[in-house]
């Protein structure tokens, strides 16, 4: 682990960690803006936390992820600070996502098997699509080629999503 340069030209405030970063983590980069996600960049950000919509493969529109700028593996290592301000952003995200989607609900999970970064999918339940665990294989589905998302209806809902947390964002941290 590494402390990127701009970090340590901030200001230590009390409770607050440096924010982390490992070269070899997707995660770390998006949060340090060396990667630029594809649809739409980063949506929406504060202290502790950016978002971002899924990358490839997309199963589902609007699948977006809610990343902890810290490296950390999961919730039983986040900072008291990190803990009750992830419950007041995701709340927030989903209230946006819901809007911006269209969608009856907000599936969320974290499992922390893909990278060793906290993340936390957001993703859209659609009327008339699939519903429960079948909508977290669609992105499987999109891997294989079965399924495939309208990556202009990804644009649209990351546009909206990002002005809607713009115009009304969750309390600071």
């Amino acid at each position: 682990l590494f402390l990127p340069a701009q970090a340590s030209r901030r200001k230590k405030r009390p409770g607050h960690r440096p924010q982390m970063s490992d070269p070899g983590c997707k995660k770390c980069q998006q949060v340090c803006k060396e990667e630029v996600p594809e649809v739409e960049g980063v949506l929406y950000e504060d202290e502790l936390w950016i978002v971002v919509h899924k990358g490839a493969p997309i199963g589902v529109e609007g699948h977006l992820q809610l990343v902890s700028r810290r490296h950390f593996q999961g919730p039983a290592h986040m900072t008291d600070r990190e803990a009750a301000h992830f419950g007041l952003v995701l709340r927030r995200c989903e209230r946006a996502l819901e809007a911006a989607s269209g969608a009856k609900q907000i599936y969320t999970a974290a499992l922390g098997a893909s990278f060793p970064h906290f993340h936390c999918h957001m993703v859209p339940v659609y009327e008339g699509g699939p519903s429960a665990w079948e909508v977290f294989n669609q992105e499987q589905l999109a891997k294989e080629g079965s399924v495939s998302a309208d990556m202009g209806r990804c644009r649209t809902i990351a546009s909206a999503f990002k002005a809607a947390m713009s115009a009304d964002p969750p309390p600071k941290p």
